[in-house]
C-alpha cells in the first residue's frame, strides 16, 4: 500500500505534463494569424484578417472588440447555429469566407467609433481557446479644393494671393506644397473635436503681365490617399492694353491699292473698343474702319499722308499708338534685259555652236564707259603720287650725303669713317685754340699736343722742346713734309698733313662757311 501511493502520484503528474505538452504542441502547430495593425478610412470598408491553422477540432470562431476592461462581441460563427452579428455592427459586418480556417471579416462604412483593438478567437476541443488581437486606426481622407484669390491680380500691384488650396477635415492633418516657383506659400490649420484637421494654404505672387498663363500646382499628401492629389491653376493677370500699329512698310506711293493698317492690342480683360483717328483732324474719303483694321479702299493719293492713331479700351483703361504715313510719288523701274536660253547641244556630234549676239542696252554701255574712265583717272592720280614720293626720297638722300661729306676742300682727299680705322687719330680742337668769333681765327698753324702723330713719335725717346721752334720745324720737315699713305703703318690710322703758310695768299679769305652753320679755316683739315 505504502509503495503504491507514490507510484500513483507519479502517474498523475506524468499525465498532467503530457496534457500540457500536447496542448502546447497543438497551439504551436496551429496559431491564429492576424495583422497587428490595420488602417481604415472613414466612410469606406476595411478587412480584418484572421487565419486559423490548428489540428484540433474547432467548435466556434468569433470576433470581439475591447471596450475598456471588457470585450464586446462583434460576430460569431458556430458549426450548428451559423453566423451571428451583434450590436451596431449588424448590417455592415460579414465573414469573408464561411470557413473555420479563415475567420476574416469585412466591416463596411467605417466610422470613428470603429477604431480600437479587436480579438480573433478560436474555441477548440479539448485544448480550449486560441486567440490573437489586431489594432484598427480610422483615418479621415481630407476634402481638397482649389480656388482663386479674393482679389484680382493686377499688373504692377504688390504681393497678392493668387490661389487658395484647402484640405478639409483630414485625420491626421494633410500636407500641402506648391509647384511653380513663381511666389511663396503661407499655410495655417484648424483642429476639430473629432480629431480632424483642416489645412489652408495660400499662394502669393507679385503680379506682372509676363506671368499671365503661367501654371502653379497645389499638391496634397495624406495617409488615407492612395496617391497624392494634384490641382493645377493658371495665373490670370489683368493689365491695360498694349497697342501697336502695323501694316505700313514705308513704300506707300500714289496709286497703290489694297493697303491697310492693323491695330494690335494685348489686353486682359480683352479689348472692348477700337477707335481710329487722324492727328491733324482731316479724315479723307476712302477709309473704312472694321474692328481693329483700317482699310484704304481707294488708290492712294497725297491726301492720305498723315499721322493715324488707334485707341484701344478695356475694363482697366485705355492705351493708343500711332503711325506716320508718307505717300510717295510714283516711281518707274526698267525691267532687266532678258537673254534667251541657248538650246542644249550635249550629245550632238559634228555640230558647231554659233555665238549669238546679245543686244546690250545703251544705259549699260554708258555705265561701262563711266567705270573705265574712273579707272583711268584713279591710275593717273596714283602714278602722280608715286612720282612725288620718289622725288621726296631722292631729295632726302642727297641732303644726307651732303651732310656726311668727309675730306679736304682743295685736294678732296677722302678720310674713311672711324669704324674702318684701327685706332682713332682724329685731331680734336681744344676750346682754347679758337676764339668764339670767326674773325679772330688765327692764321698760324696749330699743332695739338695730345693728338699729333709727331708727338706720339717722341714719347718713347724724348719730348720736343716746344720753345725751340727751329728744332721742331727741322724734325717736322723730315717726317711730315712727304705724302703719307693712309695705311702706311699700324700706328698711323689716318693720314694727316699740313699745308705750309706760303701756299696761301694772305689776302685770300681763309674762312669757309660749312653747311651746319660753322666757319672753318682753309689751313686746317676738316673732318
Amino acid at each position: 500500500m505504502d509503495g503504491s501511493r507514490p507510484r500513483g502520484g507519479k502517474e498523475r503528474l506524468c499525465v498532467v505534463c503530457l496534457l500540457l505538452l500536447y496542448r502546447l504542441g497543438g497551439a504551436l502547430a496551429g496559431p491564429v494569424i492576424v495583422d497587428p495593425h490595420v488602417t481604415a478610412v472613414w466612410g469606406k470598408n476595411v478587412s480584418l484578417k484572421c487565419v486559423i491553422d490548428m489540428n484540433e477540432t474547432i467548435t466556434q470562431i468569433s470576433w470581439e472588440k475591447v471596450v475598456g476592461k471588457f470585450t464586446q462581441t462583434v460576430a460569431v460563427h458556430h458549426p450548428h447555429y451559423g453566423v451571428s452579428v451583434q450590436g451596431r455592427y449588424q448590417g455592415r459586418t460579414t465573414f469573408k469566407n464561411y470557413s473555420f480556417t479563415d475567420a476574416t471579416i469585412v466591416i463596411n462604412n467605417i466610422d470613428f467609433s470603429d477604431s480600437g483593438d479587436y480579438i480573433c478567437k478560436a474555441v477548440t476541443f479539448p485544448l480550449g481557446n486560441a486567440q490573437a488581437s489586431t489594432s484598427v486606426i480610422v483615418l479621415v481622407e481630407p476634402t481638397v479644393t482649389l480656388t482663386k484669390g479674393l482679389s484680382p491680380l493686377l499688373d504692377g500691384d504688390n504681393e497678392t494671393v493668387a490661389a487658395i488650396c484647402t484640405a478639409s477635415n483630414g485625420k491626421p492633418a494633410a500636407r500641402i506644397h506648391w509647384e511653380g516657383n513663381l511666389g511663396a506659400m503661407e499655410s495655417n490649420s484648424v483642429s476639430f473635436p473629432n480629431e480632424t484637421v483642416t489645412v489652408v494654404s495660400q499662394y502669393k505672387v507679385i503680379p506682372t503681365r509676363f506671368a499671365r498663363g503661367r501654371r502653379i500646382t497645389c499638391v496634397v499628401q495624406h495617409p488615407a490617399l492612395e496617391k497624392e492629389i494634384r490641382y493645377p491653376y493658371l495665373l490670370d493677370i489683368h493689365y491695360e492694353p498694349e497697342v501697336s500699329v502695323t501694316g505700313y512698310d514705308g513704300n506707300w506711293f500714289v496709286g497703290r491699292e489694297n493697303v491697310q493698317l492693323k491695330c494690335n492690342a494685348d489686353a486682359n480683360p480683352p479689348p472692348t473698343e477700337f477707335t481710329w483717328t487722324r492727328l491733324d483732324g482731316q479724315w479723307p474719303d476712302g477709309l473704312l474702319s472694321l474692328n481693329n483694321t483700317l482699310h484704304f479702299t481707294s488708290p492712294l493719293t497725297h491726301n492720305y499722308s498723315g499721322i493715324y492713331v488707334c485707341k484701344v479700351v478695356n475694363a482697366l483703361g485705355q492705351r493708343s499708338d500711332h503711325k506716320n504715313i508718307y505717300i510717295l510719288d510714283p516711281t518707274t523701274t526698267t525691267p532687266p534685259p532678258t537673254v534667251p536660253e541657248p538650246h542644249p547641244t550635249a550629245g550632238i556630234t559634228g555640230l558647231a555652236t554659233a555665238f549669238k549676239k546679245v543686244h546690250v542696252p545703251a544705259s549699260t554701255l554708258a555705265t561701262v564707259r563711266d567705270d573705265y574712265l574712273g579707272t583711268i583717272i584713279g591710275s593717273a592720280v596714283g602714278g602722280a603720287l608715286f612720282m612725288i614720293l620718289l622725288i621726296i626720297l631722292a631729295g632726302i638722300i642727297c641732303y644726307r650725303r651732303r651732310r656726311t661729306f668727309r675730306g679736304d676742300y682743295f685736294t678732296k682727299n677722302y678720310i674713311p669713317p672711324s669704324d674702318m680705322q684701327k685706332e682713332s687719330q682724329i685731331d680734336v680742337l681744344q676750346p682754347d685754340d679758337l676764339d668764339p668769333y670767326p674773325d679772330s681765327v688765327k692764321k698760324e698753324t696749330k699743332y695739338p699736343v695730345n693728338n699729333v702723330i709727331g708727338y706720339r713719335e717722341y714719347i718713347g725717346d724724348e719730348k720736343p722742346d716746344w720753345n725751340n721752334v727751329d728744332s721742331y720745324n727741322h724734325r717736322y720737315q723730315e717726317q711730315f713734309e712727304r705724302p703719307v699713305d693712309y695705311y702706311e703703318s699700324k700706328t698711323m690710322s689716318v693720314g694727316l698733313k699740313y699745308i705750309r703758310e706760303d701756299c696761301y695768299d694772305e689776302n685770300e679769305d681763309d674762312l669757309v662757311s660749312h653747311l651746319d652753320g660753322s666757319v672753318i679755316s682753309r689751313r686746317e683739315w676738316y673732318v
